[in-house]
């Protein structure tokens, strides 16, 4: 019985020798097989807000534009060596909104812009085709934001800029998908371009302006990424 128990004891660590030999080199493998880099990315927005309305007479009298805003944050890309796939993971500041024109009062025009801030997580598939120093890249992914503040601003000196309010933490939330490209050179620089489209609605009861069944954000975006 002893020996056996010995003989089972030497098996044992045999076998726990060789889970960790083949942990060790399979960690290796990944680790070294990846090619992953940090960066900083900024950009400039071009932001509106689709929408959807019940009255009929607001579409005409109560337009949105676009609004000029930017980004700027940093992002985390992984390639595999020898791969043209990747991805990338990011934390963005961003600006949404609109710029709008109310003529439902026909004796005066008002117009003005609504401002949002976002804290954005985007996370987006890449592939690269590489010629040389240059390369070109596509992304498609989606992205999550939280709107840390928001404001209303209108041209007219003597009404009040407002804030806007959400009651709720879902009254924040944003989520959507993304689309991109760009080129890539000597594989530190990007420029790129990026259209995103939410799917929730953000809608804010609260707010000053009229209110629509669904309001979502759309945004074009032309960035630039410096690679570490």
């Amino acid at each position: 019985m002893v020996v056996l128990k010995l003989l089972l004891s030497n098996v044992f660590l045999r076998v726990m020798k060789n889970i960790n030999y083949y942990f060790l080199v399979i960690t290796l493998f990944c680790v070294t097989s990846l090619y992953a880099q940090f960066g900083i990315k900024i950009g400039v927005n071009s932001a509106n807000e689709i929408k959807s309305v019940s009255q009929s007479n607001i579409p005409d009298a109560f337009s949105y534009k676009s609004l000029t805003g930017y980004q700027i944050g940093v992002v985390y890309q992984v390639m595999p060596k020898g791969s043209g796939v990747g991805c990338e993971v990011g934390m963005m500041f961003s600006q949404k909104g609109s710029t709008y024109t109310d003529s439902t009062n026909t004796n005066s025009i008002v117009a003005g812009y609504k401002e949002l801030n976002y804290l954005e997580v985007p996370f987006n598939v890449r592939y690269r085709l590489t010629f040389g120093f240059v390369g070109i890249y596509g992304i498609a992914g989606i992205y999550g934001g939280y709107t840390l503040s928001g404001k209303v601003v209108q041209e007219n000196p003597e009404i009040l800029d407002r804030n806007e309010v959400y009651p709720a933490f879902m009254d924040h939330v944003d989520y959507g998908y993304n689309l991109g490209a760009g080129i890539e050179l000597f594989k530190k620089i990007q420029f790129g371009a990026t259209w995103s489209q939410g799917i929730k609605s953000v809608t804010n009861l609260s707010s000053i302006l009229p209110t629509p069944i669904s309001m979502k954000n759309r945004v074009f975006s032309v960035n630039m990424v410096y690679l570490f």
